[in-house]
């Protein structure tokens, strides 16, 4: 059998031979595939695949640049996008003996953000180690006959949300919703606590943006403790209605986006203008439950970003409480171990789609973006997210209902 090891080779073979040009392209095209994969679900070399054919699977483009070496490359669902490439693939030892090879991991035009895990599971991730060269990553991994994941941060996908949210709403008081379809055709649902007689309501969502997975921890544990038995959660779900949307981008999430859904949009600037699918589900609920008495008081938005912060409305925009958010953070710090920073970070951002933005200038009501670093200890943020729980719901029981209503002064009516 005649192997055609390099590009040389190649030209040597058909200068000696005179080969037809239909066998050299033949050739030509099978020696590519050797070195080159830009498959749906799988990048195919001789002895290892790199495959992406799981929800959040994300590689774009394999390049084999020796026996042991080899690129990957993810690229963004569209631009003009925030570079946070994301890439999760399973390897797959394909010769019957142990190797080691080495992986570049690059985000086209972009800059890594996520540092790299190993998972055999899915389930149970370990950080791996890594060099930053050239703005990509570069690390090195012992191939057995065990397939195992590589990604940049822990998979949460939409199975895991409907197992979560269903595991929930059977342990407690929350009942699963359908709030609606994706553009995919993926479902939307909430998890809500109400009565008739309540009439405040709390706004939970979170997973605007796909890869923020530090978010989406901090929010499942966030819903978690406000769903214990307890007798403070008792105290406040006799008084509060809570709406929590734990994944609002199921198409982005199953798509390994980078930060859109599936059209391109960024959700998280179509607030207010309501062009997808998505916001416009929440929209729909908010005119069919606020109505008569019915009332938003405060709402949640789960991310990540490079550090912990909460980016807040500030306590002399248009809001009520005026100074709810500002106290409720006071508390937190308090009550967090010392290792944890509370930053607040009060800002308007008018006109720009914001989640927060829109619920102050629709609602008159204080809400919070809740980020999380990407890199910060995921006990950590298991601990502040119940904390934050906590003392958001003995902070909202402290006030009175006639304070959650935003009355204007008479400077603001000129």
């Amino acid at each position: 059998m005649l192997i055609l090891s390099s590009s040389a080779t190649f030209i040597h073979f058909v200068r000696i031979y005179r080969a037809p040009k239909s066998v050299v392209a033949a050739i030509a095209l099978a020696v590519l595939s050797l070195c080159f994969s830009t498959s749906t679900h799988a990048c195919e070399f001789k002895n290892v695949h790199f495959k992406t054919n799981f929800e959040a699977g994300k590689i774009d483009q394999c390049k084999q640049l020796s026996e042991n070496q080899f690129e990957l490359l993810s690229k963004p669902e569209n631009r003009p996008i925030n570079p946070s490439p994301w890439y999760a693939f399973k390897v797959v030892n394909k010769s019957t003996e142990n190797q080691q090879i080495s992986i570049i991991i690059k985000g086209e035009k972009a800059k890594p953000r996520y540092l790299p895990k190993m998972s055999i599971d899915g389930k149970q991730w370990q950080a791996l180690p890594f060099d930053i060269i050239d703005n990509a990553i570069h690390i090195n991994v012992q191939l057995q006959q065990q397939d195992f994941y590589i990604a940049g941060q822990e998979v949460i996908d939409n199975a895991f949300y409907a197992q979560w949210s269903q595991t929930l709403a059977k342990e407690s008081g929350f009942k699963l919703q359908a709030l609606g379809m994706s553009t995919e055709g993926r479902g939307i649902d909430a998890l809500v606590h109400s009565t008739p007689e309540n009439k405040e309501w709390l706004l939970i969502v979170g997973r605007q943006h796909p890869p923020e997975i530090t978010g989406a921890l901090a929010l499942i544990s966030f819903v978690q403790e406000l769903a214990t038995q307890q007798q403070l959660n008792t105290d406040f779900l006799s008084r509060f209605n809570v709406m929590i949307i734990p994944n609002l981008n199921p198409d982005g999430v199953a798509n390994g986006n980078w930060r859109h859904n599936t059209k391109g949009a960024d959700l998280n600037r179509d607030w207010g203008k309501f062009t997808q699918v998505e916001t416009q589900q929440v929209q729909a609920w908010l005119n069919k439950t606020l109505v008569e008495q019915q009332r938003l008081v405060f709402a949640l938005d789960f991310h990540s970003t490079q550090q912990d912060i909460f980016y807040t409305m500030p306590s002399d925009y248009a809001v009520a409480a005026p100074t709810f958010s500002e106290d409720w953070l006071k508390q937190l710090k308090e009550a967090t171990v010392s290792s944890f920073t509370v930053r607040p970070s009060p800002g308007t951002s008018p006109g720009r789609g914001v989640f927060k933005q829109f619920l102050a200038d629709e609602y008159n009501i204080h809400s919070i973006t809740y980020e999380m670093g990407d890199n910060t200890n995921r006990e950590l943020i298991t601990h502040v997210a119940q904390t934050a729980a906590q003392t958001l719901m003995r902070k909202m029981l402290s006030v009175e209902p006639e304070q959650f209503i935003y009355k204007p002064s008479p400077s603001d009516l000129d």
